[in-house]
């Protein structure tokens, strides 16, 4: 006699990071109960016929602090096919960051309808360097600073950055630095301010790549003295590119994440959508964009992450005064497959490692995320590659008043998803209800970047 599922997923092309498989999925309570063909049969039968059934996607790179909370974050992320989330709980300079991390949890748990992580964000490492060890009992175990800001009073200066990789290493922890060099790009965004240029002409001149490649250059030697390990958020450019594939080449413990911006957007979009372009690092060139799809593709980079972080601006605001950040949970899946794997520049399986299992075992959290296994988390998507469909501004669900994206036409695009057993998204809505989310203790660090390379 045949086995019963609770939920038996029939007729789709499972795709791993293995490659393409004719599989049925089997669901039985919060976890996956078997993967093959001909399974038994299900309380509820879905038919995957002409899609594809993803593991559950995860973003490790998103800000609950804008205009989007942990609730509302959370419902965009799921319209997109995001299943996890790892937030950034920045600690400003004066705040306790276990305080910090102890109220993004609880927000979470009161909001979210995913799950989710918590990355510690130093904006003061001098004063809140000493409570990573406490933070990595709470299930918090990566930690970053920046090194841009200085205006701000938000730069970690060398020093400082040295001291709390030492400890993140003590604690056997994960390092996450934003690198550009914040006092050159000081200088030369106030020696064109002074010569009156236009903002919109030389704000990628204030923050050249060749500076955001020092910067990373410097953090990850910092780390390797250190023994560090350490995370890249949002590679922009060629040149940081080059310092992290020299790095990889050598066998440290380096990892690299660039943003669907990056591999989309050029610096043009300045000249089109003003203030709302506004991103940090900046928009680039079309010859960073194909290094950064040829480090995807080679496995020099190893996830793609959002960097969701809407701000209330318009188009004709003050370029310099506006603030950085624009929305990108919502339409990161659809716009990265169009771009990816629809022109050719990545794999199907390379994008499912991409956005799930590479950040899942970075983050210590595979094989329970980011894997359609037996005893997985019931996390997993079911994607049309055939539904052709439009991003506007109307039919995004974060509270951002724009999209980067407007006009732009997909084919592809999440249409169900389950979290832990429960239905999240269902013929293209979320269904799933705020605060069922739960919090994941984090165990970053730990693999090795030779086990994230493609393999199809």
């Amino acid at each position: 006699m045949q086995r019963k599922y609770d939920i038996v997923i029939r007729g789709g092309l499972v795709i791993t990071s293995e490659g393409v498989h004719r599989w049925d999925v089997g669901v039985t309570g919060a976890q996956i109960a078997a993967v093959g063909a001909s399974l038994g049969p299900g309380e509820w039968e879905i038919d995957a016929s002409g899609k594809y059934v993803l593991p559950g996607l995860i973003d490790v790179h998103a800000h609950p602090v804008y205009l989007d909370d942990m609730g509302t974050l959370s419902v965009a992320a799921a319209y997109g096919g995001i299943t996890t989330l790892i937030h950034y709980a920045y600690a400003k300079p004066g705040q306790s960051l276990l305080e910090t991390l102890h109220r993004f949890r609880e927000e979470g748990e009161a909001k979210s309808v995913l799950d989710f992580g918590l990355h510690g964000g130093l904006f003061d490492p001098k004063n809140q360097a000493q409570e990573i060890p406490q933070a990595g009992k709470l299930g918090v175990t990566s930690f970053k600073m920046f090194m841009a800001y200085a205006k701000l009073g938000w730069m970690t200066d060398d020093y400082q950055l040295t001291r709390t990789l030492d400890i993140i290493a003590r604690i056997g922890g994960l390092g996450m630095v934003h690198a550009e060099n914040g006092l050159a790009t000081d200088y030369l965004e106030d020696k064109f301010n002074a010569e009156g240029r236009d903002p919109r002409e030389v704000f990628e001149a204030t923050r050249p790549g060749i500076l955001e490649g020092e910067a990373v250059n410097r953090a990850i030697c910092i780390a390797q003295v250190l023994e560090c390990p350490i995370y890249i958020p949002h590679v922009s450019a060629k040149e940081a590119m080059e310092v992290i594939t020299q790095a990889k080449a050598r066998g440290w413990r380096v990892y690299g994440e660039t943003c669907p911006q990056y591999l989309t957007l050029t610096g043009e979009e300045i000249f089109r959508q003003g203030a709302l372009a506004k991103i940090g690092p900046p928009l680039r060139g079309k010859d960073d964009q194909e290094a950064l799809w040829r480090g995807l593709a080679q496995g020099m980079l190893d996830v793609i992450a959002s960097d969701h972080a809407p701000k209330e601006k318009n188009k004709d605001d003050d370029f310099f005064q506006a603030p950085f950040g624009s929305p990108q949970v919502e339409t990161m899946v659809e716009v990265v497959y169009e771009a990816g794997v629809n022109k050719g520049r990545i794999t199907l399986p390379r994008l499912v490692q991409l956005l799930s299992e590479n950040p899942a075992k970075i983050f210590g959290l595979y094989p329970r995320k980011g894997a359609l296994m037996v005893g997985s988390d019931a996390d997993l998507v079911i994607f049309d590659p055939q539904l052709e469909h439009e991003i506007t501004k109307e039919n995004q669900h974060s509270r951002a008043s724009y999209t980067l994206y407007e006009g732009w036409r997909c084919l592809g695009k999440p249409v169900f998803s389950l979290q832990r057993g429960e239905v999240i998204l269902q013929k293209g809505e979320v269904v799933a209800k705020p605060g069922r989310g739960v919090f994941l203790a984090t165990q970053a660090g730990k693999v090795h970047p030779g086990e994230l390379m493609p393999r199809r």
